[in-house]
């Protein structure tokens, strides 16, 4: 309670230092009452991992290529050895990755290929992700590993225009 009654006063405070200093004009400065903004801004941004999507991510590979470095300091520190060593392994390990803007869950494998030096998601990129999604050349997409909940969260950042 008593934080709503420091944010009370805060308001309060800045009304008057409003009106003190400009005498009723109403201006875009944020000092009008109905102007003062209660939209809260996502501090944290958990995609640390951004990609532009290029033709080869969207063709017939059927696979989202991640660089290396982005891998071992955003994922792979995170997952349990046994998945590090099947990733790792070429083999792959089947993963959970969850479109956060649609809410739904779909099994990918996330690999290592040694072949591009890069890991991938695939099995099931092009179908799930690429053509439910419409993505195309350009767009932005974020994903991240959730250790607690051990899968991807993926999000479609930004859309070519």
């Amino acid at each position: 309670m008593a934080s709503l009654t420091n944010a009370e006063s805060l308001i309060a405070e800045k009304k008057a230092k409003c009106k003190r200093t400009q005498k009723g004009k109403k201006e875009a400065s944020g000092c009008d009452a109905e102007e003062v903004s209660t939209e809260l801004t996502l501090v944290f941004d958990p995609y640390k991992v951004k990609k532009r999507l290029t033709q080869s991510d969207l063709g017939h590979l059927s696979r989202l290529l991640i660089g290396r470095d982005l891998v071992k300091s955003h994922f792979l520190r995170w997952m349990d050895e046994e998945t590090v060593r099947q990733v790792e392994s070429g083999k792959g390990a089947d993963v959970i990755v969850r479109d956060m803007d649609t809410g739904s869950e779909h099994r990918l494998v996330f690999v290592f290929w040694a072949s591009s030096g890069s890991y991938a998601l695939k099995g099931g990129w092009i179908k799930e992700f690429v053509k439910r999604r419409a993505l195309e050349v350009g767009d932005e997409v974020g994903i991240y590993w959730d250790p607690s909940e051990r899968k991807f969260h993926f999000s479609l950042l930004h859309m070519v225009d």
